[in-house]
Formats: structure tokens, sequence, C-alpha cells
């Protein structure tokens, strides 16, 4: 990605309001198949989990423009250990505590098709990522998108475990990334 083609613009959850159309929009775009078929992933469901990620005050987005549209965006927030204990088959037990000593939870991770491949995604994760100070990074990816992981792992993240977030969510691979 090329930094002087692409705009990336950090937010925090005071600016929610002002940015929330545009991530709604890309949202719709990127899972439109899913909206239609899967209530988990409707837009009003992702519209509550917004909301409540962005509730902290820790929450950060980062939003990749390019001459005025949004490409994509990442956001995410400090994870709580209540979160951790729901790894299910844990690669090491003691991932039930990375909430306890700073990790922060990559929420979202959207690029629009036309930039996908690009490296856009890369680019905005980066952004997000080094403006942190917690000591890892995570994130859920759906065990039924294999490239996503890859991708993933690509990047740097490890497979640490299993979630199921919500009764009615997909069971995800959880994923860490060291920053420190």
């Amino acid at each position: 990605m090329k930094a002087d083609v692409v705009t990336l613009s950090t937010y925090k959850s005071a600016h929610l309001p002002e940015i929330r159309p545009t991530l709604l929009d890309v949202y719709a775009e990127v899972w439109a198949k899913e909206i239609e078929t899967e209530p988990f992933f409707s837009i009003a469901r992702f519209d509550d989990r917004l909301s409540g990620h962005a509730s902290g005050g820790d929450w950060t987005c980062v939003v990749g423009e390019l001459g005025g549209e949004t490409v994509g965006y990442a956001y995410g927030r400090l994870d709580s250990v209540s979160e951790w204990r729901k790894v299910l088959d844990p690669v090491e037990l003691s991932v039930h505590n990375y909430g306890s000593d700073g990790t922060f939870g990559l929420c979202e991770i959207m690029v629009r098709l036309p930039w996908r491949g690009t490296g856009v995604a890369c680019g905005i994760h980066d952004e997000l990522m080094q403006q942190r100070q917690e000591e890892r990074a995570s994130l859920l990816v759906d065990r039924e998108r294999p490239k996503m992981r890859a991708l993933y792992e690509k990047w740097g993240y490890c497979r640490v475990g299993e979630m199921q977030p919500f009764p009615d969510s997909p069971r995800y691979d959880a994923l860490v990334l060291p920053l420190r």
C-alpha cells in the first residue's frame, strides 16, 4: 500500500456518531450475502455489537480513504479477562489470563472488494496496531474462512484456541499477535 495514496484516519469512541454511517455502509457491502441469510450478521446485530465495542474509552478505529471514498477500516478495544475465559480448547492454559496483562482485541477489519489483495487491509491493520501499547493483539476468524486465517497468520498471528462469543455466532479460531 502506498501511504501517499490511501489516507488513514484514527477515531475514538467520541467520534462514533460521526463515522457510524460509514462503518455500517462498508459492513453492509462486505457482508451482503450473509446479511440476507444469517440473523447474526444482520446490520442491526452488527450495529449493536459496534455500540458495545465502542462503549469503552479505549476503542480505536482506523479508516482508510482514497479520493474521499472509504476503502476499509479496522477497529478494536482492550479485551477483558472474562472474554479470555471463554477460550475453548486453548493451545495453552495461560491464554485464559491474556485480558489481565494487556490484549487489544481487533473486533473488525473490513476492506471493500475493489481494494482487496492490494495491501490496504495490512496497512490499515498496521496503523491501528502501531498506536497500541498492549502486549498483544487478538482477533477471531470464522473457522469456515481458511484463506482469511492464512492471511492473518502471514501477518504474524498464531492460533491460541477457539471461541463462540454469542450463542448464535459461528465458532471462531482465536488468534494472537505479539505487539511488544
